[in-house]
């Protein structure tokens, strides 16, 4: 009988948590993940940012395509096409939407964070045949207006804009 005591006092107990050098390794690991998604996370955030400008310049392209097609062409004057862009306290990205030469819009955001602040996207009509489509311009754009271009870095932009 005594025999079985002592086997039962000095059997392995089991374990009742985790060890210090576990926790640092799921520690790490984390730390690891965040390192990589933190930055995407940011990214994404300015994209949103940016497609919400593209949303609101809707009524300045809708100005510029009555203008074309009234005029019958893209040799329109901005001021003719009745459209301004009036900032509240709504609208937190874009701080300007106006509308240029060849009816050329520039959108001109606010503090929307890293390198993307007060950075500008354009979007430049084209008339073929009867319909009006529009192109997107960011900063890498190889067909840049030569007197506005844009300043927006690419991986900021939607991919029909880079």
């Amino acid at each position: 009988m005594q025999a079985m005591q002592q086997s039962n006092r000095h059997s392995p107990r089991a374990q009742g948590g985790f060890t210090l050098i576990e926790l640092m390794i799921v520690i790490a690991i984390v730390g690891v993940l965040a390192m990589f998604a933190v930055p995407q996370y940011r990214s994404y955030l300015i994209r949103t940012k940016v497609v919400d400008g593209l949303n609101l310049a809707a009524p300045a392209k809708t100005a510029v395509s009555e203008a074309i097609q009234t005029k019958g062409s893209l040799d329109i004057d901005p001021a003719r096409t009745g459209y301004t862009f009036t900032p509240s306290a709504d609208i937190k990205n874009v701080s300007a939407i106006t509308i240029g030469a060849q009816g050329i819009i520039t959108i001109r955001y606010s503090d929307i964070g890293s390198d993307a602040s007060n950075k500008t996207i354009n979007l430049v009509p084209s008339v073929n045949n009867t319909a009006i489509s529009w192109s997107c311009h960011a900063a890498s754009a190889t067909n840049q207006s030569p007197t506005n271009p844009a300043t927006l870095p690419a991986e900021y932009a939607p991919e029909n804009c880079r």
